[in-house]
């Protein structure tokens, strides 16, 4: 099982700004209703709402749109680094995914340690159809789009976000004395976002679902041993509080179905509670027939003539030949043929055109 492991202080610290900022936006909104009602008939006075309704719809979009990636709010969806975690599984043991990490002045939101190097993971929550070329980003939104985006923060630039993440972070381990590779992806985290196009970029641009394969497809020229890789993750871990860096540090030790069985001790009880699955049985023979004797065949048969002849439909035995004209069905019901007459039809002449008449055909001509 892939580890992950979220810097849990940084999270609370960006979620209290997060609120802080959304119920300024409130606030703000609240405030340009009161100007726009109590001011309704001076129109310069009712400008004075205006700024206070755009930046109380701004802050409270963006207080909402961070929580929404800590998985916060009134969304029923999971954090970044849970998605992440979930569209990695399944990975090499030795991949581990550390989130919220702060190497000196530098950010980096997601980080993921490899035997062949650190790949940065940009995740991008916005909405729309996105396409993109030479590392520009150009987002085509509909209007439905634009009224559930406004406010929020645009998409920017990640490739330059990316470039000045590897840079301090190739400084920050070269300052420890190692050189490792450093890489990123950008990947888009909402299903209903679309890729349109991706042609020439610098860094990978991926869906969510996609990650995993574009990560695989990853290669450097390093490949760490496991002291190397446990080094490298101990200048990581010293970024971390205490209690979540020991804890991350032995469970970084474990082997995949250690760690799995620690982190989903749920999951791994209601596996082992499951009932096996019922052994398909074999269908019972059907029983044989019993043969009747030829007593009780002439009197089954007289029962059938019998109630046949109740429902008004004349009785036949079944050994007689039917007469011509008649056919018995799958019932056991005798039943007249009525013949099918098939009219020949004379076949159609061919008619000539209409010809000249004749002088005279149609009486003298009267000159």
């Amino acid at each position: 099982m892939l580890l992950s492991v979220a810097n849990k202080v940084e999270i609370d610290r960006q979620v209290k700004l997060n609120r802080l900022f959304f119920w300024l936006g409130i606030l703000g909104l609240v405030a340009a209703m009161a100007v726009l009602f109590l001011f309704a008939g001076n129109a310069t006075l009712v400008f004075l709402g205006y700024p206070f309704l755009i930046l109380g719809l701004i802050f409270s979009k963006r207080g909402s749109f961070n929580n929404r990636r800590h998985g916060i709010g009134g969304y029923k969806i999971a954090s970044e680094e849970k998605l992440l975690a979930a569209a990695l599984d399944g990975s090499p043991s030795r991949y581990h995914l550390y989130s919220w990490l702060k190497f000196g002045n530098v950010a980096v939101d997601h980080l993921l340690v490899t035997p062949g190097g650190l790949m940065i993971i940009k995740a991008c929550s916005q909405m729309g159809d996105f396409k993109m070329s030479n590392d520009n980003y150009r987002r085509k939104a509909g209007l439905a789009t634009w009224f559930a985006t406004v406010g929020e923060p645009g998409i920017g630039n990640p490739t330059q976000e990316l470039n000045n993440q590897v840079k301090k972070l190739r400084e920050w381990f070269g300052q420890k004395g190692l050189e490792v590779p450093v890489d990123g992806v950008v990947v888009f985290m909402l299903p209903r976002t679309k890729i349109i196009q991706a042609e020439e970029m610098s860094y990978p641009v991926c869906k969510l679902e996609q990650l995993k394969q574009a990560i695989r497809g990853w290669e450097t020229e390093l490949n760490m041993t496991v002291p190397q890789q446990q080094q490298l993750e101990d200048y990581i871990l010293e970024t971390l509080p205490a209690d979540v860096a020991a804890e991350a540090r032995s469970l970084a030790q474990l082997p995949g179905y250690k760690r799995a069985a620690i982190l989903n001790p749920d999951k791994e009880k209601t596996e082992k509670e499951k009932p096996k699955a019922a052994e398909k049985k074999a269908p019972e023979p059907a029983a044989p027939r019993p043969r009747l004797t030829p007593e009780e065949r002439e009197k089954l048969r007289q029962e059938r003539i019998k109630a046949a002849q109740e429902k008004g439909l004349k009785g036949h035995n079944p050994y007689l030949p039917l007469e011509p004209g008649q056919k018995m069905g799958k019932d056991g019901k005798v039943r007249e043929v009525k013949p099918t007459v098939i009219e020949k039809k004379p076949p159609r002449r061919r008619v000539e055109p209409l010809k000249q008449p004749t002088p005279g055909a149609f009486g003298d001509r009267k000159e």
